[in-house]
């Protein structure tokens, strides 16, 4: 479904190249009516900067010795050491797609909408942190404060106060921070643009008031986009009940999907209320435990 909706963008950032959206989904028809100005397609689980960082330097040295072995060899052996290290440049590239596709969103930005965009997670923090602190509840709810700057990522930790750059240090609780970040961006970049935010899996690496956290985020930044008249839209793909009841509301709809071996269809829209199943069906879990 989200390939769906990237696809048919004017403008692609993401890891899908126009000439592979559709790679492993031969046959798939898509059928999109609005207009899309720019698709940013992110996925939360499959997100490598960090493992990138740690292995940074060993791209730098392989690369190194490439360079060197080009200089000693001639013909065709000099060929092959080259398409060695366009290869390796090619893998570099993928791995740090996450910082690339990042600062790209952000330099397409609004400063000013940017701000508007942290005002309203700041004050969702307040809220949270009020709601916890009255009925004595688990207060780990905002995921770190990331920003895609030049040379990689800062980032800041609500609870501890904590600052940093680079991701080799942190814990795989970035993936959240990466989804809010792109929140934030898609939503500065939105003025005079459709801009839709794609996410697939925004509650991987979240516990479930963080996920809970991120659905409330995106739903009051839709909330302001609409009273503002911005071209901000965000659509996830999730399987998280907590992240659907943070994003349920007036300005949000949530599709429930099925597929079968011919087809993916919408079998109807969520309530907010009733279990989807393959979420949270109770009766299930009684069979499968024998409780």
């Amino acid at each position: 479904m989200l390939r769906c909706i990237y696809k048919m963008a004017t403008k692609l950032l993401g890891r899908f190249k126009r000439d592979r959206i559709w790679q492993g989904l031969e046959g798939v028809r898509c059928d999109v009516d609005n207009k899309i100005d720019l698709a940013i397609y992110v996925d939360a689980y499959r997100t490598s900067i960090q493992l990138y960082e740690y292995i940074r330097d060993e791209f730098a040295e392989i690369l190194r010795l490439a360079k060197s072995l080009e200089q000693i060899i001639e013909g065709e052996e000099q060929a092959i050491v080259s398409q060695i290290s366009g290869r390796v440049e090619d893998v570099r590239h993928i791995l740090k797609a996450d910082h690339e596709l990042a600062r790209d969103v952000r330099l397409m930005g609004n400063d000013f909408l940017i701000g508007e965009a942290l005002d309203v997670l700041y004050q969702l923090k307040d809220m949270y942190a009020q709601v916890a602190a009255e009925h004595d509840l688990f207060d780990d709810f905002p995921p770190l404060l990331l920003s895609a700057e030049e040379e990689g990522f800062a980032w800041r930790d609500f609870k501890t106060g904590a600052r940093g750059r680079g991701l080799v240090e942190l814990s795989t609780a970035y993936a959240p921070a990466l989804v809010a970040m792109f929140m934030i961006y898609s939503y500065g970049a939105s003025e005079g643009r459709e801009v839709y935010l794609l996410v697939e899996e925004p509650e991987a690496h979240a516990h479930p008031v963080m996920a809970h956290f991120l659905g409330r985020l995106a739903a009051r930044l839709a909330e302001r986009a609409e009273e503002a008249g911005l071209g901000f839209h965000a659509v996830f793909a999730t399987h998280s009940l907590d992240f659907l009841m943070g994003a349920h509301g007036k300005h949000s709809k949530a599709y429930i999907l099925r597929r079968t071996a011919e087809k993916v269809y919408v079998q109807g829209v969520w309530d907010g209320r009733s279990y989807v199943p393959g979420l949270s069906d109770p009766g299930a879990y009684e069979v499968l435990t024998g409780k």
